[in-house]
């Protein structure tokens, strides 16, 4: 193969992975009405039902 030959085929490929995680995001997206605040509210819900952390915000600095 030529080195032509392999970056399209790397690039083709990686367009494939990016166009599947922009339309689960899409997906994930208009099912909460592109509302982030419903998005949230429902990872914290599912967070609180698991008992496992799904989202640990990061530690303030005290300035």
């Amino acid at each position: 193969m030529s080195k032509t030959t392999d970056i399209q085929t790397a690039k083709t490929s990686g367009d494939v992975v990016l166009q599947e995680m922009w339309r689960i995001k899409d997906t994930l997206s208009a099912s909460y009405g592109h509302n982030v605040k419903r998005l949230f509210a429902e990872t914290r819900k599912r967070e609180k039902l698991s008992g496992h952390p799904l989202v640990e915000p990061p530690k303030r600095r005290k300035v």
